[in-house]
């Protein structure tokens, strides 16, 4: 076992052995938990589905220098409509500005299969921004991702499912389309779909959908009137709050999403820092994997869309509406794939999809019934190939001292430090 790997372990080891008092940041533990539906048999080993989406961020731009993925070509050069040009580049920090990415902006940048308007429609936004649309960080902002994306599995084929901004694209991670909406105004729309929780609630399959509370409105679910107005539903969108308190006690359903994009700084939505961001998903995960629930468990960490970043490679357009530019899709498990670079083309409503053949749900668009499926970034049965075998490797007793040494050796708590001059953190 190599030296990361052993970190990886051990850190994993750890996260178990302390598990109980594991503090999740921003989130506040409740002594209360909304019943579950009866436990209804997986087809697969995966009892439990955690679905993270963060904000707006393209592939290249967290995993385009990524060895082995699909990334960044070798002397690109775009115009930047100022009468010069620009190439992708290592952004020195931890943020940038945010950037247009409505459709018609998405759709410029597209430039009919070309994808090279990037900048241009950047700097028409704000002369200045085409440099940030380029930009791209790596593991000196992103450690513990590209960690995860070492260790389990990284899709880099997996798109948005539409041009468009947040909403749309959330939509159809829930329900397979967006009613032909193409913007954020969801609330008063009339659009009203049904989604994959109304489809587990007649299945008798448990779901939550948790959220961080805000004033500037309510959570995507409860904009849908139907989920709305029905207490059966609308008692299983739950706030932030809730979620530490649930994985403590071995007591999440069968399929979890959680939506931090009211919150931006830990959604990672420009301009929020990415680092203080992926600092808030990975408590989340580490106390997931320190959970009793763990064993049967599989997390889907990926991005709502693109946020008007340069991505390198054209979409496929498999209707009037996307797919859109790729996103990073990290798939977590003890079954997942390790070290795995999963080339299948898929986009939101794979996860769909995944949930539907795991839980004998029918497709609920033809989008979905049409997606690619998430199955292949597991592995069920064969340890020596999927991430299981990190967990099978030591035991928490015969590993703790060495945890405790490689954790006061590490300097994992300065690479967390946001603040700090990152092109002295490699």
């Amino acid at each position: 076992m190599s030296v990361s790997d052993r970190r990886w372990v051990l850190t994993i080891v750890l996260a178990a052995a302390v598990g109980s008092s594991l503090v999740i940041a921003t989130m506040l533990i409740s002594p209360i938990s909304s019943p579950l539906s009866p436990v209804v048999r997986s087809t697969s080993p995966i009892q439990h589905l955690v679905v993270i989406m963060k904000e707006n961020h393209a592939f290249d731009n967290y995993f385009g220098t990524f060895p082995g993925a699909d990334g960044i070509p070798s002397n690109v050069t775009l115009p930047n409509g100022l009468g010069g040009t620009v190439s992708p580049h290592w952004i020195d920090g931890t943020w940038t500005w945010d950037l247009p990415h409505s459709r018609a902006a998405m759709l410029a940048d597209y430039d009919n299969g070309s994808n090279d308007m990037f900048a241009v429609k950047a700097n028409t936004w704000i002369p200045g921004l085409g440099e940030s649309a380029m930009g791209y960080y790596d593991d000196r902002q992103l450690f513990a991702y590209w960690e995860l994306a070492s260790k389990f599995t990284l899709a880099d084929h997996y798109f948005q499912s539409v041009f468009g901004p947040t909403v749309p694209n959330r939509l159809y991670s829930i329900a397979g389309q967006s009613g032909n909406l193409m913007t954020n105004d969801l609330f008063g729309s009339n659009v009203d779909v049904t989604t994959v929780f109304d489809q587990l609630q007649a299945k008798g399959v448990s779901w939550r959908y948790y959220y961080v509370q805000s004033s500037l409105g309510e959570p995507l679910p409860l904009q849908l009137p139907h989920i709305a107005q029905k207490s059966s539903l609308f008692s299983y969108v739950v706030p932030m709050n809730r979620l530490a308190f649930d994985i403590s006690a071995g007591a999440l359903p069968n399929v979890t999403y959680i939506d931090p994009s009211s919150d931006i700084s830990i959604s990672e939505h420009p301009p929020a820092g990415v680092t203080q961001g992926q600092n808030w998903t990975m408590d989340v995960i580490r106390a997931l994997m320190a959970g009793t629930q763990w064993p049967t468990s599989a997390i889907l960490l990926t991005w709502d869309e693109s946020g008007g970043f340069y991505d390198h490679l054209p979409p496929p357009q498999v209707d009037d509406y996307g797919y859109g530019f790729r996103v990073p899709m990290l798939m977590i498990s003890p079954f997942a794939r390790n070290g795995f670079i999963d080339r299948d083309v898929m986009d939101h409503t794979s996860i769909l999809k995944f949930i539907a053949d795991n839980w004998g749900l029918p497709y609920l668009t033809n989008r979905e019934a049409h997606a690619g499926n998430l199955t292949g970034a597991f592995i069920f049965g064969d340890a020596r190939r999927s991430s299981l075998g990190f967990f099978q490797a030591v035991t928490v007793l015969s590993a703790w001292a060495s945890a405790v040494e490689w954790l006061q050796a590490t300097d994992w708590s300065l690479r967390g430090n946001d603040s700090m001059h990152m092109s002295a953190a490699r």
